[in-house]
C-alpha cells in the first residue's frame, strides 16, 4: 500500500494504491485539500480502512448516496414525524438537481448556490400553483429549511474526510417574502376574545376548546400539547412538564420531543389550571360511565376515545375565528407566535420566553421572532425616549 501526496494548482490531492482482500489492485484519489496535512491526514483514512478489508469508495460516493447514509446515522427516528416528513422532499429536490451520480465531492458553492436558486425559483420538484402549469416559488424560510439540513450534511462530510471544504457556506438564501407576517398571529384584543370563548365553551363534546386554551397560554407546538399526561400537570407547584409528543402523523402513539431542548418544565396560570381540573372531572366521570380507561393518561383524549388531530383543529380554527369575528384567520401553530407576541407587549424577557418555547438557544428565537422584537423595540424606545425627558 502506497500514497503519495501532490500540489495540483492551489490545492493538494492524495492518491492512494491499495490491494483488496480478493488479491486486487485498486487505485483511488481525491483533490482540494488545503494543506498538504490535510491531503495526508484523508490519504491516511483510507489507507487505515483499506488495511482491516473496508470498501474503498470515499472518492466516488455520491450526494444522493451520503445524504441517505447521513440521514440514516443521524436524523431518522431521533427527531419528532413532523420534523421527519421534511427529509423525503430535500432528497427529491437534491436528487432532481443533481441526479444520482454526482459525487458529493465534485460539488462546488457556485453549483450548491445555484441549487439554491433554482429551488426557491420552483423549478426543482416543481409545486404547481392551482390551476396553473407555471412552478410554485418557495418562501426564503423553506430554502433555509432546506439549506440548514444540506449544511450539516456537508459539515458531516468534511468530519468523514470526504470534502476538504464545506460547500454550503456563505450561502445567500433567496426565496419570496412568503405570507405577510401579521397574517401568523393575532393581536391582543383577539387574542383575549379567543381565550374567553374556549374557556367558557369548553367541555367533553368540544375538546377542541380545551386544546386551543392550552396552546394559548402556553405556546406549546401542538404535538406537544395533545401529548401531555395527567402525570405532566402539577396542579401544587403550577406548572406543565413536556417531555414527549403526540405522534398524530403516524396514527398515535408516544415519540420524542422535537429536539433535547424542547424538553422543559414551564409555568401556568391558575385559570389554566382550573380549567384543566374541569377537564379531568369531566372526563373521568364520562369514562367511568363508559367503562373506558385510558392507558396512556392523555390529558386531552376525547370522548370518541380518540385525540384531536392536527388538520382538524385548524379546521376548526378556520370555523371559529370568523364566527368571532377574528381576523386574520390562523392555524394552531399560530397561536404559538400569538403567545410570544404578547409575552413580547408585555415586556418578558426574550431568554425566557426562549426557554419557554424550547428552543435550542435565544438565537433561534431571536430569528424567528424577528420582526416582533422590531415591534418590541420600537416600544421600549419610545419609554427610554419618555425616561430620559422627565430628567
Amino acid at each position: 500500500m502506497m500514497a503519495s501526496i501532490s500540489k495540483r494548482g492551489d490545492s493538494w490531492q492524495y492518491r492512494v494504491s491499495y490491494k483488496d482482500i480478493n488479491g486486487e489492485y485498486h487505485t483511488t484519489s481525491q483533490g482540494g485539500f488545503r494543506s498538504k496535512s490535510a491531503a495526508k491526514l484523508a490519504a491516511s483514512k483510507v489507507e487505515i480502512d483499506a488495511s482491516y478489508g473496508a470498501k474503498i469508495d470515499h472518492a466516488n460516493i455520491t450526494l444522493i448516496e451520503y445524504w441517505d447514509q447521513w440521514l440514516s446515522a443521524f436524523k431518522l427516528g431521533k427527531h419528532s414525524n413532523a420534523t421527519e416528513s421534511h427529509y423525503p422532499g430535500i432528497r427529491k429536490a437534491l436528487l432532481s438537481y443533481f441526479g444520482p451520480n454526482t459525487r458529493i465531492k465534485d460539488i462546488t458553492r457556485s453549483d450548491y448556490q445555484t441549487f439554491l436558486n433554482a429551488y426557491a425559483a420552483g423549478t426543482v420538484a416543481p409545486r404547481h400553483k392551482p390551476k396553473s402549469h407555471s412552478p410554485k416559488k418557495r418562501a426564503r424560510g423553506t430554502v433555509r429549511n432546506l439549506h440548514q439540513y444540506v449544511k450539516a450534511m456537508a459539515a458531516s462530510a468534511m468530519d468523514d474526510l470526504l470534502i476538504s471544504r464545506n460547500f454550503a457556506n456563505n450561502i445567500s438564501i433567496p426565496g419570496s417574502k412568503g405570507k405577510d407576517t401579521a397574517l401568523k398571529y393575532l393581536q391582543v384584543s383577539d387574542y383575549k376574545k379567543l381565550k374567553k370563548y374556549c374557556y367558557s365553551h369548553a367541555d367533553m363534546t368540544h375538546m377542541y376548546n380545551y386544546v386551543i386554551a392550552a396552546g394559548v397560554d402556553t405556546g406549546a407546538r401542538f404535538a406537544e400539547v395533545i401529548g401531555l399526561t395527567w402525570p405532566d400537570i402539577d396542579f401544587e407547584s403550577k406548572t406543565i412538564r413536556i417531555t414527549k409528543t403526540w405522534d398524530w402523523l403516524s396514527g398515535g402513539g408516544f415519540k420524542a420531543t422535537k429536539t433535547p431542548s424542547s424538553v422543559r418544565t414551564i409555568e401556568v396560570t391558575d385559570d389554566l389550571l382550573q380549567l384543566l381540573r374541569q377537564l379531568h372531572r369531566q372526563q373521568s366521570e364520562y369514562f367511568m360511565r363508559h367503562g373506558f380507561r385510558d392507558p396512556d393518561q392523555l390529558v386531552f383524549m376525547s370522548y370518541r376515545h380518540s385525540v384531536l388531530r392536527d388538520g382538524t383543529i385548524n379546521a376548526d380554527l378556520r370555523r371559529l375565528l370568523p364566527s368571532l369575528g377574528i381576523s386574520p384567520v390562523i392555524t394552531f401553530h399560530g397561536l404559538r407566535h400569538t403567545h410570544v407576541s404578547y409575552l413580547l407587549s408585555q415586556g418578558v424577557d426574550i431568554n425566557y420566553i426562549s426557554h419557554r418555547l424550547g428552543h435550542a438557544d435565544v438565537t433561534i428565537t431571536l430569528r424567528v421572532y424577528s420582526h416582533l422584537l422590531d415591534v418590541a423595540n420600537k416600544q421600549q424606545s419610545a419609554l427610554a425616549v419618555k425616561a430620559l425627558s422627565n430628567l
